[in-house]
């Protein structure tokens, strides 16, 4: 009997321990359980009781290295890879349809005219009107804050229905002033719009970045020079546009020991060429600064040049001056303001095919110089909040 007894108690006590564990590990899976990592699916939109298959994108022309139109190609790529639905795209030029997704301000659309305002680079506003969708901008990047809106709504979405609604916003979009001379303005291009370092580094930057190109050929910082880079308008637009980056590529033109500018005599002591040039570069970026105290400055050290066209006018000459003059003057103001330096003159010896007429890039090969500097600033150039 007490044996018996001994069983029946052990029994009692196992059946006690074994559901006290399903207890704990209900409370440990209940615990552990986030509604935030369940994914919603989104549904097919459905605007205004209209399919989204039966819109056309609509995207407003320009010749920016970021446009409207890639982000036009994003969303119809994005609709097709989420919903298996290939939406038509067409430019402004296209005859207007019924159901309409605008990208930008595009023309002969009667809802882009009631939403035109004054947008900043990174203003929008997002509209949904009876059979037409758009997204009213000033520039590419703020049109980009409201695809980001509308992507953002659609994928949040779990019945896919969308109706009448407009939604104001202001992304904040870093200006980026592209300071310099013929290499930054784009000399030997046939695509100035495109095909020019600033509008390389444009396209590498993206959307959250707005890339000004204030290069002028043949220009210099020392402001006794005839062509001083301080009394162009590249300077005073650049100022003006109160940047938050500065990539300054001056001092090449510095260098230049043409015939009849006896200025340029870096030897001659009525010109005291080298004081002159530290204060010119100290004044201009103190411009800067002053247009913006939060401003970076990025120093673009010349690169080297290996034939000029020029009659007169001599490629090692003008070289061997940036070696021992212009190039140590920008590493050693630099290095008094702390400012970050990306060295072009190795690596051009290294790339001259880059070089195709001997001084400047041109097309393509403005890419590769621009992917130079760009894979030397991607990881401290100011980043979006």
């Amino acid at each position: 009997m007490k044996r018996l007894l001994c069983i029946l108690l052990c029994t009692l006590m196992l059946v006690s321990f074994a559901a006290c564990g399903e207890e704990n590990s209900a409370e440990s899976t209940e615990e552990s359980y986030d509604e935030t990592s369940v994914e919603i699916i989104p549904k097919v939109p459905v605007i205004n009781g209209i399919n989204i298959s039966e819109f056309t994108v609509v995207y407003k022309n320009s010749a920016d290295a970021c446009s409207y139109k890639q982000l036009a190609k994003d969303f119809t790529a994005y609709i097709e890879k989420t919903f298996d639905i290939k939406l038509t795209c067409r430019d402004e030029t296209f005859p207007p349809k019924e159901n309409e997704i605008l990208f930008g301000l595009a023309n002969n659309r009667d809802i882009t005219e009631e939403n035109k305002a004054e947008y900043g680079l990174g203003g929008y506003k997002l509209v949904i009107k009876g059979t037409k969708v758009l997204i009213a901008s000033s520039a590419p990047q703020g049109c980009n804050g409201g695809y980001e809106v509308l992507l953002s709504k659609i994928k949040e979405s779990t019945d896919g229905v969308f109706g009448d609604m407009e939604q104001s916003g202001e992304k904040k979009i870093i200006k980026v002033a592209c300071v310099g001379d013929s290499i930054t303005q784009g000399i030997n291009s046939t695509d100035p719009k495109n095909m020019t370092y600033p509008a390389y580094i444009q396209e590498m930057l993206g959307y959250d970045y707005y890339v000004l190109n204030a290069g002028l050929s043949g220009y210099s910082i020392c402001t006794i020079d005839e062509y001083a880079y301080h009394k162009s308008k590249q300077f005073t637009e650049s100022r003006e546009l109160r940047p938050d980056v500065v990539l300054f590529a001056l001092g090449t033109n510095d260098a230049n020991p043409s015939a009849n500018q006896p200025y340029k005599n870096w030897e001659d002591p009525q010109y005291d060429r080298t004081n002159v040039f530290i204060k010119s570069t100290n004044a201009l970026l103190d411009a800067y600064k002053a247009a913006n105290p939060d401003v970076q400055i990025i120093m673009i050290l010349p690169a080297s040049l290996f034939k000029v066209g020029a009659d007169g006018w001599s490629a090692e000459a003008w070289t061997a001056n940036i070696v021992k003059y212009s190039h140590p003057l920008l590493v050693q103001i630099a290095k008094e303001r702390n400012l970050q330096t990306v060295d072009m003159f190795p690596w051009s010896q290294e790339h001259k095919e880059v070089f195709t007429d001997g001084l400047h890039p041109k097309d393509e090969t403005y890419k590769t110089f621009a992917q130079y500097i760009y894979d030397s600033i991607k990881d401290t150039i100011k980043k979006p909040e």
